[in-house]
């Protein structure tokens, strides 16, 4: 069952994934590490959900989770064999999928065995190595996903973009929020400079007592 939690929309990474919806490629979602891609996946489900698929239909597993921590390519596709429903669509979505060794054995499998639509995330170094991209040439499309765009970061931290005419005539942009901030754009923009574009950032607020320790983090994991 799809969680009901409020997810912030990605539109433009979701209509990518939607125009690829139901076709044969194998969806592969990059990207540096807490830009967004399980989130993005959940979007993809919850969308499904919101379109009639039942949510039988609709497998996902976080390869982050204890849960699936010791499993192998065997146990992977033996678990995912046993929740298919036959004569039904699948909709199986694969998170961090690269800790499973040899896991792309058993994705080709279930693209030959199974009436289902792939998607994937993981690490770029690992999910786009020269021998993977050899194994299903032409069988995947790549949705290279990044942090927030400006655009984005206005959105995430809850601002509604607003115009006012000057008395002389010019137009000036601000941004409101429902609490009664207002910031110029320039503002914006000083602290988006600053603290980029990590969309985690919209859950700890401003402060850089707890901003920077979220990028210390993620700068850790990734270098």
């Amino acid at each position: 069952m799809i969680s009901t939690h409020t997810l912030k929309r990605r539109d433009v990474y979701l209509d990518r994934l939607l125009a690829f919806q139901d076709t044969e490629q194998i969806k592969v979602i990059t990207g540096i590490r807490r830009c967004g891609k399980s989130s993005l996946l959940k979007l993809m489900a919850q969308h499904l959900e919101q379109s009639g698929v039942s949510s039988n239909q609709i497998l996902e597993m976080n390869f982050e989770a204890y849960e699936f921590s010791k499993m192998n390519a065997d146990d992977f596709y033996h678990y995912v064999k046993e929740r298919i429903i036959s004569e039904k669509r699948m909709y199986l979505f694969f998170d961090e999928l690269q800790r499973i060794s040899g896991w792309e054995n058993a994705v080709n499998a279930f693209r030959v065995e199974f009436d289902c639509d792939i998607y994937i995330t993981g690490s770029n170094a690992y999910l786009l190595s020269s021998e993977y991209v050899t194994y299903l040439s032409g069988r995947c499309v790549e949705i290279r996903m990044l942090p927030l765009s400006f655009s984005e970061f206005i959105e995430f931290h809850g601002f509604l973009v607003q115009e006012r005419k000057s008395p002389l005539g010019t137009v000036r942009k601000s941004a409101a929020n429902d609490n009664g901030d207002i910031f110029e754009i320039r503002e914006l923009f000083d602290i988006y400079m600053r603290y980029g574009g990590m969309p985690g950032i919209a859950d700890v607020g401003w402060e850089q007592e707890r901003v920077l320790p979220l990028l210390e983090g993620i700068y850790s994991t990734v270098v």
